[in-house]
């Protein structure tokens, strides 16, 4: 062989293998999925609490649909917008939450989304004093966060100033809060979960206050959807020391102007048994169904109000297999299960009250506007309930059999 040819060739083969090599180090953060050939990312989006919220921002605008930007361990210094995308997630990155805290500001943080919100799952984040308000998303996710020591505008109630909830779901569809934990403290009792006209909400497997020192809740959960809410699993725990503070008991749920409301398996504690508390108030509305939940120290009040509502009616209502829990009995409508309407001029309609357990309760349904035809249509009347040392206060000709 021609030595020079020998040489040449070899300095060929090794220029072609420094050229490859070189240009499969230009890809190296890019592989290709097998099942499209897409390219994603090789490396992983994270921030970390050294960033400034700007660099924060801008690791989530680099995200693309569909990718995720993982939070570092650590606590965070928010007191901005944290700007979000659609389609792109937001989740702890080890096994401990990161703190977005925003406690150096004297009034909670407000962190206002739209539709940049859709398609987003935040997950495993502690926020504190800090609450989201999100608008017209469809498909965001809430899960695994805690969200604490939200502070209350000053000289403010119940009904003056409302934006004391830590997750507010606005004309939403599809959204999902599970599995979070909401704590309010002494200093500023507030809310957790309201819904206004969402369609398909669930709310499932949440914790509202321990009792105790986060128990301080004015209200658990508001819900005026549209349609269609589950509100499922959940544990609400309030500290009975704000019973004698009216001005901060707004009921464990409140619920009106729903289409289709499901309230099954919570467990509901420490509100009065009083015309401010209850554990669940429901009003004005269609389709509801509460079962299966175990009320600790106050019941279920049921109402159709003439006034302040674009639902005046209560429509196809079953209340099943419930455990109401009082300490004594009384002939109220807050010691167990109770009725009321002030409305003359449209009536309910298929009240079914079936299969409670409350022995030292109440079920109580003789104010003198109801219908009693239109109460036991379709079903509708009271059957099988435990009321054995309480009330059975019932108007006369409503459907009634078994009750013990």
């Amino acid at each position: 062989m021609d030595r020079n040819k020998y040489y040449s060739t070899r300095q060929t083969i090794a220029l072609l293998i420094v050229l490859l090599g070189t240009a499969f180090s230009c890809k190296k953060h890019v592989i290709a999925k097998p099942e499209n050939n897409a390219q994603v990312r090789e490396e992983t989006l994270t921030i970390d609490p050294s960033m400034t919220l700007a660099q924060i921002n801008a690791v989530i605008a680099s995200a693309s649909a569909g990718e995720t930007v993982y939070a570092d361990a650590g606590t965070y210094t928010i007191t901005g917008k944290i700007v979000m995308k659609a389609g792109v997630s937001l989740v702890k990155l080890t096994t401990t939450n990161p703190i977005f805290s925003a406690t150096s500001l004297s009034s909670i943080l407000t962190l206002s989304y739209g539709t940049e919100l859709s398609n987003c799952t935040i997950s495993g984040i502690t926020f504190w004093n800090i609450r989201m308000v999100i608008t017209s998303a469809a498909n965001t996710a809430i899960k695994y966060c805690i969200f604490d020591y939200g502070k209350r505008a000053a000289n403010t109630n119940k009904t003056n100033n409302l934006k004391d909830d830590y997750v507010e779901l606005l004309s939403t569809d599809s959204s999902l809060v599970s599995n979070c934990v909401f704590c309010h403290r002494s200093t500023d009792a507030g809310r957790g979960v309201w819904t206004k006209s969402t369609t398909n909400t669930r709310i499932l497997n949440n914790t509202f206050g321990n009792g105790g020192t986060t128990g301080y809740f004015v209200c658990a959960i508001n819900d005026n959807s549209e349609s269609n809410s589950l509100i499922s699993g959940n544990t609400l725990n309030r500290n009975t020391a704000l019973n004698s503070v009216d001005s901060l008991t707004d009921h464990g749920m409140y619920c009106h102007s729903f289409t289709g409301l499901n309230i099954s398996n919570n467990t509901v504690s420490g509100w009065p048994a009083n015309a401010s508390g209850g554990s669940i108030k429901a009003r004005n509305g269609s389709n509801l169904t509460i079962s299966n939940n175990t009320l600790n120290d106050a019941g279920i009040m049921l109402y159709e109000y003439v006034s302040n509502t674009a639902f005046p009616y209560l429509n196809n209502v079953v209340v099943s297999s419930n455990t109401i829990n009082i300490a004594s009995p009384a002939s109220d409508i807050y010691h167990g299960i109770g009725y009321y309407r002030d409305n003359t001029t449209h009536s309910e309609y298929s009240i079914n009250i079936t299969g409670n357990n409350l022995p030292n309760g109440t079920i109580m349904a003789n104010h003198p506007n109801i219908d009693v035809t239109n109460f036991n249509a379709n079903g509708g009347g009271v059957y099988n309930n435990d009321v054995a040392t309480g009330y059975l206060l019932l108007k006369s000709g409503i459907n009634n059999s078994g009750n013990y």
